[in-house]
């Protein structure tokens, strides 16, 4: 089953970019990005952006994940999809010490 991204600004990018690191375990939807792996990332330029993976910056995509606006579930990790077929997605997690409850609130919060 898929599910429409509903969540809260802070799901897609949270914090200053420039400051974004890489994770095994990233917390946004552009840490998600900037952790794939490299081989990932450039074939995903081809298939779906049709670009020179070099050319592709990870606000493009995370501008293409908001127009397919899909999930495959809303508990952590959150697998979110990158293109309308689901083939290239990434996982979003929540934060380690915080409940569950409370991260998937965070992630909810009010739209701005």
């Amino acid at each position: 089953m898929a599910y429409g991204l509903t969540f809260s600004e802070r799901f897609f990018l949270t914090g200053d970019p420039d400051d974004m690191e890489r994770s095994e375990r990233p917390k946004c939807v552009y840490q998600a990005l900037l952790s794939m792996r490299q081989e990932t990332w450039d074939q995903m330029a081809r298939d779906v952006f049709g670009c020179d993976p070099a050319r592709l910056d990870p606000f493009t995509v995370l501008e293409q994940v908001r127009e397919t606006d899909t999930c495959s579930n809303l508990d952590s990790p959150v697998q979110v999809w990158i293109d309308a077929e689901g083939w290239y997605d990434v996982l979003v997690y929540d934060e380690p010490d915080e409940s569950r409850d409370s991260n998937l609130e965070w992630w909810h919060g009010v739209q701005e």
